[in-house]
C-alpha cells in the first residue's frame, strides 16, 4: 500500500513537471519569435536609413591600437551623412604618421562622400556602409557597421594616422531644406 502511494505521488510530480516544461517551452518559443521579428524589423529600418543617405553616428567609446578603450559618452562626438555631405568631429587616440599642423588632435571632416558601397548581411542582420572622404589635409576611408537596433561600429583609416574604431549609435536625420533661389 505504501509503495502504491509513493508511486502515485511520483507519477503526479512527473506529470506536473512535464506540463510545466511544455508550458515553458511554449513561452520560450513565443519570446524567440517576438525577438526575431523585432530584429528583422530593425534590420529593415537600418537598411532603409543607410540607403537614404541621411543619418548620424554618435559615439560612446573609442578603441585605438595600443590604447585602452576610452569612454566618450556625452554626445559631442559625431559623424553625419547628409546625402553626399559628410561632417565629423571625433577625438583621435593613436599614432600620427606625418607631421601636419592642420590635423590637430582630433578628426575633423567636412567633405563630399565618394566611392560609396552598401552591403547587406541578411544572415547577420547588419548593414555595412563604406565610403571615402577627401578633406583639405587627409583622405579618410570610413566603414560603418550598423546592427538592427542602431548600435554601430565606425572605423576610420587614413594615410596620416593609425586606424581607430568608435562604438556608438546611428540614428536617422531629417533632410535639410534647400534655400529658395
Amino acid at each position: 500500500m505504501k509503495g502504491k502511494i509513493h508511486g502515485i505521488v511520483i507519477m503526479f510530480i512527473l506529470t506536473v513537471l512535464l506540463a510545466g516544461c511544455a508550458g515553458l517551452a511554449g513561452k520560450m518559443s513565443e519570446h524567440r519569435e517576438k525577438r526575431e521579428k523585432k530584429i528583422e524589423e530593425g534590420y529593415e529600418a537600418m537598411k532603409k536609413m543607410a540607403f537614404s543617405g541621411l543619418y548620424q553616428f554618435s559615439t560612446t567609446r573609442a578603441y585605438a591600437a595600443g590604447y585602452s578603450s576610452m569612454n566618450l559618452s556625452g554626445g559631442i562626438y559625431y559623424l553625419t551623412v547628409n546625402y553626399y555631405d559628410v561632417k565629423a568631429y571625433l577625438p583621435f587616440f593613436g599614432v600620427q604618421y606625418m607631421a601636419d599642423t592642420q590635423i590637430g588632435s582630433g578628426i575633423s571632416i567636412d567633405g563630399k562622400l565618394e566611392d560609396i558601397m552598401i552591403e547587406e548581411s541578411d544572415s547577420r542582420h547588419r548593414v555595412l556602409v563604406r565610403f571615402s572622404v577627401d578633406s583639405d589635409s587627409d583622405k579618410y576611408l570610413i566603414n560603418l557597421d550598423i546592427g538592427p537596433s542602431g548600435e554601430a561600429y565606425l572605423t576610420i583609416s587614413s594615410s596620416k594616422r593609425s586606424t581607430i574604431t568608435y562604438v556608438g549609435e546611428v540614428t536617422p536625420i531629417e533632410p535639410e531644406e534647400e534655400e529658395e533661389k
